[in-house]
């Protein structure tokens, strides 16, 4: 499933550098992943109803997806992240995802950058199946505390002055991109077609969009991705 002649970038995003990995031809044969998901009943996220969380729908990936991504990529990831040894990899998601929700649907949360987890050890790794003319990901820095990732120590700061942000100016009814007075750009990853990015979960990040082109809930047309969670304990 994974291609021998895969390439791979190490990017650093900010003040903090936050590692990213970006792996292009990863898959393969990326095609077999767009046949599953036509193939598929998609559904909401579990938090869609509070407008939180991922705005869209997923379904199962393939099962051995997420354990040939894990199985090439571990070695990797505990070598670059400097993982402590004898850590062993706990999955936590393997789903293929269509954003879906329009934006003037979308809630607060889902209009401001996010992070994963405040966990260090809590890795995304997004396979994009579409292709540049449906943006990327972007990196943040929030502004009054310097955050660019969330830890436990930072996670009670954070929320609070976010919280308050959010309750003194909404954010506008849109995907967020760029920057605002709030929160700074650090870094963009285009999408590209059969490209995998990897990072942790604790840095701030979003879905950059560019049109509504990517809220198509067509496998084809829309943003599909591979979006595959996981733990080192």
């Amino acid at each position: 499933m994974i291609n021998d002649k895969l390439t791979m970038q190490t990017l650093y995003m900010g003040h903090e550098k936050n590692k990213v990995l970006c792996f292009d031809n990863f898959l393969a044969n990326p095609a077999q992943l767009i046949d599953h998901a036509r193939q598929s009943k998609f559904s909401p996220y579990p938090a869609a109803v509070q407008r939180k969380g991922y705005p869209g729908v997923r379904t199962a990936a393939p099962a051995d997806l997420g354990s040939e991504l894990r199985g090439r990529i571990v070695d990797i990831i505990k070598n670059d992240f400097d993982i402590p040894v004898g850590s062993s990899i706990t999955p936590l998601q393997d789903a293929l995802c269509l954003m879906t929700v329009p934006e003037i649907e979308l809630g607060p949360l889902q209009r401001v950058p996010h992070f994963d987890a405040s966990n260090p050890h809590f890795f995304a790794a997004m396979l994009y199946l579409c292709g540049e003319e449906h943006g990327g990901t972007g990196f943040y820095r929030h502004n009054s505390t310097g955050y660019e990732s969330i830890t436990p120590e930072r996670c009670d700061r954070y929320l609070d002055s976010s919280y308050e942000e959010l309750n003194s100016k909404k954010p506008d009814k849109q995907y967020f991109s760029e920057s605002n007075d709030f929160y700074t750009r650090t870094g963009f990853i285009p999408a590209r077609f059969n490209r995998l990015v990897v990072y942790r979960g604790c840095v701030l990040h979003s879905a950059n969009i560019l049109s509504g082109i990517s809220l198509n809930p067509d496998p084809v047309v829309g943003r599909l991705t591979a979006n595959i969670f996981f733990t080192f304990d």
